[in-house]
């Protein structure tokens, strides 16, 4: 709930600063004789009232000849006016889960292999796209994907949903030109866009542009659109106005919630005023007195269903003057009312309408639909919400045109607006209070959809204890995107402690140099097998410690063999999932290697949850198959959850073994004006060790560890401070964000 407060505050701000005095538009009358106009107002949840009203309506047999609505007014007219019933309505608006319809975030289990991982690692929560080179501000902060996908669903379930004109009652929407601030009746588009334009909050979402107009919500300009009803026709009104209230009581001007109620308030009380002030005596205007129901609280929306009853009831012997007296013609306008489809529909043909810069087979293998095939809607939500996330689209919508037996499914891909590359930026810092810090300044760009097979260029900058330069170009092979090629090129350096008797003796600066030629297959949204050649220059110099400590310069050239599972709902603390990791890796000299290497590795963990609790058990296990004494080719152990109480990376083998039991307990789940805070607590208990090549792994030579933290996962990245214990050593640790 409080994340739509951020983003419909914003939106409110922006009309509130590009509206002044506003004259109404005229508009052209529908062709057939409007006598009585139904007239539905704005106001977001409290919009729910209307649907109360109209089921006195239908009990007191008034039919109205021209419905004319604002933003939620829109919405519930729109329905009802294609053939929705009231009932039918409500149980609609109970069923919507809002918080969703407000957020275009796909969660991460239903998301693609390829953009899993741009979660690892975590950086900062926002994105800078860039256009060309110039960066790019977006029309609103959410594009508004699932309200378009859901406006589709809508207009796919009502009659005739192509055209406004072909609907069972004529029906007018109204938006707001936001170049103009002038009112626009919407009367010759599709329901969808109609609907979705008259509740498209500035500064939320993006405009709808129809006309050559960029069009959004319309309550600002024509809350109760009363003047348009005249305009259009009307001879007699009935009003319902369910727009928020000012309120008077200074105190009661405290919390964010009163505050935003109030601003939504005064964006909408002059025009509505406005338009009271030119109903007759003969037009009846509805009040529900909603109480403190906000524009936003849509968890209490049935209650304000039982409200808007109430009040038509109170006022049933003024509305029956409108009442239709003759029986069969009541009957014969519910028939038509109620003409919409509501059997099982089958698609016999899909086509794609594609102006994206990417490959027609992309669009089609992302949708589960095999045509001859019955229509469900939640599953081709869930199919292009998945092709959405690719971020290779503007906002993806749908259509079903024809007849049974000849029903056609058109999608439509557009480019995105933002265009093609985008920034993100991170940052991490490490502390252990024993005089151990690292720091780490991140920068990841990525330009996709650099072909139309969906080629991806990214380039990695990373500046601090770990620099980094890493640029990369991602090209999948078919229009499935299973098989991929990825060439790199890369710089890193590090510095790195080498450790004796639980103190650093040395610390290294490490260089390396690489060229890397990998290849793979994808196995849809789970998992990742790939093969990669390589050749490098490795570089180790000693910077601060024991002069006798020799230098290092290595040239390296094999190939190793990698298999990935990523199923974790998210990267720090999730809840449920896999995150598996598996390897083998050779270094020869007849593919241009100085020295002979030869190992494997491989880690595991599954995250489980009950309620608020979480269990993740880890192991991990690696073996060099030839000694070694290489920096490179050593397992490293130490570390918070990695033997607690030690230095990080204090302990070097040619072998390790790592057995861990995770658990945290989620205490909260903040969120505010769009961003999450969780904060958790936990333990873990490990055992584990590091070998040489030929050296047992028994019960005794395990290491054991124990730690205690306080974690929490925020727009930075995961923070962590804890304490550790190991054998006789302890430590505190903290930690926030993360690096490459």
């Amino acid at each position: 709930m409080t994340q739509r407060l951020w983003i419909l505050t914003v939106g409110a701000l922006a009309i509130l600063t590009a509206t002044t005095t506003i004259a109404q538009s005229p508009a052209q009358a529908p062709e057939s004789n409007e006598k009585l106009v139904l007239v539905l107002s704005g106001g977001g949840a409290r919009g729910a009232a209307h649907i109360g009203v109209l089921k006195v309506l239908e009990e007191l047999h008034v039919a109205p000849d021209l419905i004319v609505g604002t933003s939620m007014g829109s919405i519930v007219g729109g329905l009802y006016a294609a053939g929705w019933s009231p009932t039918e309505i409500e149980e609609l608006l109970a069923s919507i889960d809002w918080n969703g319809i407000f957020s275009d975030e796909v969660h991460r289990s239903e998301l693609s292999f390829r953009r899993k991982q741009d979660d690892r690692p975590v950086l900062i929560q926002a994105r800078l796209y860039f256009k060309g080179f110039k960066p790019y501000l977006p029309g609103g902060i959410l594009g508004g994907q699932r309200l378009e996908l859901l406006m589709d669903a809508l207009q796919t379930e009502s009659a005739s949903g192509a055209d406004l004109d072909d609907l069972n009652i004529p029906y007018r929407a109204v938006a707001a030109d936001i170049a103009t601030g002038q009112p626009v009746v919407i009367d010759n588009t599709t329901l969808a866009t109609a609907m979705r334009a008259s509740m498209s909050i500035p500064g939320a979402f993006s405009p709808v542009e129809l006309d050559g107009r960029k069009l959004v919500d319309g309550g600002s300009v024509a809350n109760l659109p009363v003047g348009i009803a005249k305009q259009l026709g009307a001879t007699s009104v009935i009003a319902v106005d369910i727009s928020s209230p000012l309120t008077a009581d200074e105190d009661e001007l405290e919390s964010f919630f009163s505050v935003f109620n109030q601003l939504n308030s005064l964006l909408t009380v002059g025009n509505r005023d406005r338009d009271a002030a030119l109903l007759d005596d003969g037009d009846v205007l509805v009040q529900p007195d909603l109480g403190d129901i906000s524009f936003i609280g849509f968890d209490r929306a049935l209650e304000a269903v039982a409200i808007g009853e109430a009040a038509a009831r109170e006022m049933a012997d003024t509305l029956a003057r409108f009442a239709t007296e003759d029986d069969e013609k009541w009957d014969a306008y519910l028939t038509r009312q109620r003409r919409r489809p509501r059997g099982p529909m089958t698609i016999d043909r899909i086509r794609i309408v594609n102006t994206a810069p990417i490959s027609d087979a992309v669009v089609r293998h992302a949708l589960s639909l095999e045509p001859p095939e019955s229509y469900e809607p939640s599953t081709l939500l869930g199919d292009l919400m998945q092709l959405h996330s690719l971020r290779y689209f503007g906002i993806i919508d749908y259509r079903i045109d024809g007849e049974e037996g000849d029903r056609e499914l058109v999608i439509t891909t557009p480019p995105r607006p933002s265009g093609r590359g985008s920034v993100e930026v991170g940052f991490g810092f490490s502390d252990d209070f024993d005089g151990n810090t690292g720091y780490t300044l991140s920068a990841r760009h990525q330009l996709l959809a650099v072909n139309r097979r969906g080629g991806e260029w990214q380039n990695i900058l990373q500046l601090g204890t770990v620099g980094l330069f890493e640029s990369q170009f991602y090209q999948p092979l078919d229009g499935a995107m299973r098989w991929f090629v990825e060439p790199s090129l890369g710089f890193r350096r590090e510095i790195a402690n080498l450790w004796a008797g639980g103190k650093p003796v040395v610390q290294y600066q490490i260089e390396d140099v690489a060229a890397r030629l990998a290849a793979g297959r994808v196995f849809g949204r789970w998992g990742e097998l790939r093969a990669t050649a390589f050749a490098a220059d490795f570089k180790a110099t000693p910077r601060i410690g024991d002069p006798g400590f020799p230098s290092d310069d290595e040239r390296r050239g094999g190939f190793s063999l990698g298999f990935t599972v990523d199923t974790v709902d998210q990267v720090a603390f999730p809840s449920r999932g896999v995150a598996a990791h598996a390897y083998y890796e050779r270094s020869s000299e007849a593919l241009g290697a100085e020295n002979d290497t030869d190992l494997a590795a491989a880690r595991v963990g599954y995250s489980m949850s009950f309620g608020r609790n979480t269990l993740t058990p880890y192991l991990e296990y690696g073996e060099n198959f030839e000694t070694t004494l290489d920096y490179l080719n050593l397992f490293k152990l130490g570390g918070l959850g990695r033997l607690s109480g030690l230095g990080d990376n204090e302990l070097l083998g040619e072998k390790i073994a790592l057995a861990r039991l995770l658990y945290y307990y989620r205490v909260t789940d903040f969120r505010a004006a769009g961003f999450g805070v969780q904060l958790y607590v936990g333990a873990s208990l490990e055992a584990g060790n590091v070998y040489a090549r030929h050296e047992p792994i028994t019960g005794s030579s395990l290491l054991t560890a124990w730690s205690l933290f306080i974690g929490s996962d925020t727009p930075l990245g995961p923070v962590y401070l804890g304490y550790g214990r190991s054998e006789d050593r302890d430590r505190f640790y903290f930690t926030i964000g993360d690096r490459f």
